[in-house]
């Protein structure tokens, strides 16, 4: 989407001699104007009395501390504020991301659930709703607001993958967001109908899909998750969330190459019909993190957030 951006090698512009000559170019250069106004291209300006800084936190949940990082945006005006949830395991988090949006003007809180990457407690998939609660509480907090200088009356909520499931759940409970990006969303309830075999043949059918789990989520192996979503049933079908979340600005992206058979269509199909105009949705030709469409991905939610959250 991003490739055709560049026709040339800017560090090779720059190198030796030719270096003052881009820079006093900068001035009526059309390419170097709009990169320096551009997040995903530029770093912004400093500020030298609040400069940017990353600041781990730890977020409350439930009797555990979860380890997070915020990254703080500069100046001490009232800042968007960015919630923004890996999937599971979190092989994928994002960061580059959090640094476009931190670029953007916006605060970005990242953090681990429960039991996961360090994080103390037990991972589940329902407790990973509850942590995705809990951070966003620790946002609205009077003591955060006031150390991260937030607007509470903006606060999104990104959500990739399992991130995506936890966000949407969480966000039918919490009509305060600003908007909701939904990158990947999994429906854990689509699993379901691999794990309807005999008892002996769980656990190869749930390490075909839960393969990556094991050493990074404090012990939880992955037919404890499968088993989990036996017992939940169809009721975390995520297209039953859509009636909590009419007219809520959500920005949907999805991938051709997901592993997820459904590919989002039905989640697509509910929210379209409740947000309406307020919903936004595109489909990339890429994989389930995005690996070679990253500099579209950042441009698409910039952009989005730009015209939806003022």
């Amino acid at each position: 989407m991003m490739r055709g951006l560049f026709s040339f090698n800017v560090f090779d512009l720059l190198r030796g001699p030719r270096l003052a000559l881009a820079l006093s170019a900068a001035a009526f250069c059309p390419w170097v104007a709009h990169a320096a106004s551009d997040p995903v291209t530029a770093d912004a300006a400093r500020d030298d009395a609040r400069p940017t800084r990353n600041e781990a936190v730890w977020i409350p949940s439930h009797g555990a501390s979860m380890n997070g990082v915020m990254f703080v945006a500069a100046g001490i005006d009232p800042h968007p504020t960015a919630l923004l949830i890996h999937g599971l395991p979190g092989n994928e988090q994002n960061l580059d991301l959090a640094q476009v949006l931190r670029r953007s003007g916006y605060n970005v809180l990242t953090f681990h659930f429960r039991g996961s990457w360090g994080s103390p407690g037990k991972f589940t998939l329902a407790g990973g709703v509850e942590d995705t609660e809990a951070a966003l509480y620790f946002l609205e907090a009077p003591a955060t607001i006031a150390k991260f200088h937030i607007d509470p009356k903006r606060l999104i909520v990104v959500g990739h993958s399992y991130g995506g499931f936890t966000a949407t759940r969480m966000a039918t409970k919490h009509r305060e967001i600003a908007g909701l990006v939904l990158l990947a969303p999994w429906d854990p309830a689509e699993t379901i109908a691999q794990f309807s075999v005999p008892p002996k043949e769980l656990p190869v059918a749930a390490h075909q899909v839960f393969d990556d789990v094991d050493g990074r989520l404090g012990g939880v192996r992955d037919v404890d998750l499968a088993q989990e979503l036996l017992a939940t049933g169809y009721d975390w079908h995520l297209e039953k969330q859509a009636d909590g979340l009419d007219n809520m600005p959500i920005l949907m992206v999805t991938a051709t190459d997901d592993s997820n058979d459904d590919k989002g269509e039905t989640l697509r199909a509910a929210l379209a019909k409740k947000s309406g105009s307020n919903f936004t949705t595109l489909q990339m030709t890429t994989d389930h993190p995005f690996s070679d469409h990253r500099i579209a991905l950042e441009a698409t939610v910039t952009r989005w957030l730009k015209e939806r959250i003022h």
